[in-house]
């Protein structure tokens, strides 16, 4: 047969060739290698600050309509809501009023009507039936004005808040216009903190603020900032004014201590990675990036900024979320060595023994 005729020499080779083939994998040329891959977020610096509660706005109430109040028996530090009476003024010279310019409405409204239809059917001469409607229109807006007058002998809160100061007292005779009480608005407060030159400019570049009141169990409040002082104070640093939306009903007051926590993101990002990922040369760290589709592996040098916990660390430059790299035995490895990467075991094979 043919086959006994091959030369010696090319049998050989080929023996040669797969013994040569089987100690180089003996040696450690190709490697299995766990692979992790990297994941992380955008790098967030939190900034702590204490600061205080303050009104945003205190208003000032008063009657347009004067007379002896009948009804003022709020007190000072009252909560009042929007809508709720105030007080109230005596109604009755305003019924009186009221029921004149009714009657004087209603008989110039049926007159008006009367001479209408004599004026369209051209029985009533044009100016007697404007002179007619006139009338009829001053009464109209007589009688609006004392339906008005009659409603504002009640005052209400405009906000939701709590008594300022009282300016009159029940049974006092008061005039339009005159201040009864003032208010302070609860439906929206401020935030005031105080921040150094240095801080300033990050808080001005801050994509999300909190806040948190702790004696009102207010925890994390979105805050948006609403005002930042144009120069430092005498201590040295800048007013920083929040708006906090209070439309939640909550007991927070002015005066009360706060705390501002400002997130700040930074362009970098911060991956979190097994310690066992990394390695040192020349006071230097590592990490060994792994190639998917060369199937080798190429040293790349990083930076850690801290050890986390669960054998973790905290890389903030050399790699990427979504890289993959070697997880263990990395002292162990050389430049673009082709390695093979472990497969995970499953949840349910505990310790890949299956």
């Amino acid at each position: 047969m043919t086959l006994c005729r091959v030369p010696f020499f090319i049998l050989f080779i080929g023996v040669f060739s797969c013994n040569n083939a089987s100690d180089d994998q003996q040696s450690g040329t190709t490697k299995y290698v766990k692979i992790e891959q990297v994941k992380g977020g955008q790098q967030v610096e939190r900034l702590l600050f204490n600061g205080r509660i303050k009104e945003k706005s205190l208003t000032s109430l008063s009657f347009r309509v004067g007379g002896p109040l009948v009804s003022f028996t709020l007190k000072e530090g009252d909560r009042v809501r929007t809508g709720e009476m105030i007080a109230a003024i005596d109604d009755r010279d305003y019924l009186l009023n009221l029921q004149s310019a009714k009657a004087q409405y209603e008989q110039l409204k049926g007159e008006y009507k009367r001479y209408k239809e004599l004026f369209l059917r051209k029985k009533v001469p044009e100016n007697s039936f404007e002179k007619v409607e006139s009338g009829y229109l001053t009464a109209e807006t007589a009688f609006e004005n004392t339906k008005n007058q009659l409603k504002d002998t009640k005052l209400r809160s405009p906000i939701t808040g709590y008594i300022h100061e009282k300016f009159a007292e029940n049974f006092q005779t008061v005039s339009a216009g005159q201040p009864i009480v003032s208010i302070i608005d609860l439906s929206v407060l401020e935030v005031l903190i105080n921040v150094s030159e240095s801080q300033l400019l990050k808080i001005k570049e801050a994509k999300e603020s909190y806040v948190t009141v702790k004696n009102a169990n207010v925890t994390r409040v979105p805050v948006k900032i609403s005002s930042i002082g144009e120069k430092a104070k005498e201590d040295g640093l800048f007013e920083v004014k929040y708006v906090l939306q209070n439309d939640r009903d909550w007991e927070i007051y002015p005066g009360m201590s706060a705390e501002v926590m400002v997130h700040i993101k930074n362009e970098n990002y911060l991956v979190n990675i097994s310690s066992g990922a990394v390695f040192h040369e020349n006071d230097r760290d590592y990490v060994w990036v792994y190639d998917t589709l060369a199937k080798s592996i190429r040293k790349r040098e990083v930076e850690v900024k801290k050890i986390a916990t669960g054998g973790r660390v905290e890389v903030v430059r050399g790699i990427e979320p979504g890289e993959m790299i070697v997880s263990a035995g990395v002292y162990y490895l050389f430049e673009e060595q082709r390695v093979i990467p472990i497969d995970q075991p499953s949840k349910t094979n505990v310790g890949g023994l299956l």
